[in-house]
């Protein structure tokens, strides 16, 4: 049930971001989608490894990975990813509106010193 509320938090976030910036919101709720989710397995490849190497590659068969703080550490990295990429895409958003503002058609052949 929790996982269907991120969803929902996620789809508005990239939402209102792309309709704030003129963009396609079915594509920025996949990259909000796929930052999520890519992070939670690049954090659970983190941990693998890690216990791997402290612990050997022989006890990454048992249930080490079901303990509840795992679980709560792959959510808050999946976030932090999120995160990450909501950032980048407001920024560019945000370059390309004052690009379009400096660039628009009534400004071809006007010469600026920037």
């Amino acid at each position: 049930m929790i996982g269907l509320l991120f969803l929902y938090w996620i789809w508005k976030a990239f939402a209102n971001l792309a309709l704030e910036y003129g963009k396609n919101k079915w594509a920025y709720f996949f990259f909000g989608l796929v930052s999520y989710y890519g992070g939670t397995i690049v954090a659970g490849f983190i941990v693998a490894i890690g216990l791997a190497l402290v612990n050997g590659f022989d006890s990454l068969g048992n249930e080490d990975f079901v303990d509840p703080i795992w679980n709560l550490f792959y959510i808050l990295f999946g976030g932090l990813s999120c995160y990450g990429i909501y950032k980048f895409l407001e920024n560019k958003a945000e370059k390309e509106r004052e690009l379009n503002k400096k660039e628009g058609i009534e400004n071809i052949g006007v010469y600026s010193e920037d």
